[in-house]
């Protein structure tokens, strides 16, 4: 179905899909998130207290080890979720471009909640470290949340890190639905492109362990971080988007 946004009816029928797909998929990846962070805080608050009763070696940054593993959820979710809404979304009149925007938002907005974990997961676990009196070696990413600027940076780039991977997820389905299990399988790799991309520039995640431990120390530094994550996630963005225009929803 095709909306014309340049009228005044469009517009308000293009926002209210926007919004429904915005609500529906930050309801899930708010609830994938509560089980994930909660389970991540168990872990990591826990291994140094294990360590401390029986002995052995830690030095924090269990997470970060893990290669921030908060990412893959989201990427789940933007494919579990963008099909479960497929088809209820177009036959309620929506349009693949608003439920791509509505993800995205959503994203965004869960996003800086799991940008806000993250942060706080890092402190608990300095704090913990600091308790037992054991070494902490500190972030491994881009931003250390040290200070506020550090806590801003880290917040502001995970958001676009789960905003990627969100939309990645989507693309990733769209791949799926209009090539087939082989041929959607090998697209898997060009369509995480924007993933290796937002990795490499924030110093998170798996594809960026041969960049990580090499924070940012300057505004340029930091800015050129930020631009090209944001960069990551509006290729993500255009490249679901390109995908989901082209797919036909199957009956239920």
């Amino acid at each position: 179905m095709t909306v014309d946004v340049t009228s005044a009816p469009g517009r308000v029928a293009h926002a209210r899909a926007v919004a429904a797909a915005r609500r529906r998929f930050l309801r899930v990846l708010l609830l994938a998130g509560a089980w994930f962070w909660t389970g991540w805080a168990l872990i990591v608050l826990s291994l140094p207290l294990i360590v401390e009763r029986w002995g052995g070696v830690a030095e924090g940054l269990t997470y970060d080890a893990a290669g921030s593993p908060a990412r893959w959820p989201a990427f789940a979710v933007g494919i579990i979720a963008t099909g479960a809404l497929l088809r209820p979304h177009l036959a309620a009149g929506g349009t693949r471009r608003a439920l791509v925007d509505g993800v995205a938002r959503g994203a965004v907005l869960g996003g800086l909640a799991f940008g806000v974990a993250t942060v706080l997961l890092t402190l608990a676990e300095q704090r913990t470290y600091a308790a037992l009196g054991r070494p902490w070696q500190g972030t491994a990413g881009a931003f250390a949340p040290e200070n506020l600027a550090g806590v801003v940076g880290t917040v502001v780039a995970e958001t676009l890190v789960i905003t990627t991977y969100a939309l990645v997820g989507v693309a990733v389905l769209a791949g799926y639905l209009r090539w087939g299990p082989w041929r959607g399988t090998l697209a898997v790799v060009p369509l995480l492109v924007p993933g290796v991309l937002v990795d490499l520039t924030t110093r998170t995640g798996i594809f960026a362990i041969p960049v990580r431990d090499d924070a940012v120390g300057s505004l340029p530094g930091a800015v050129g971080v930020l631009v090209g994550a944001l960069v990551a996630a509006a290729l993500a963005a255009v490249v679901a988007y390109r995908l989901l225009r082209t797919v036909r929803p199957r009956a239920a």
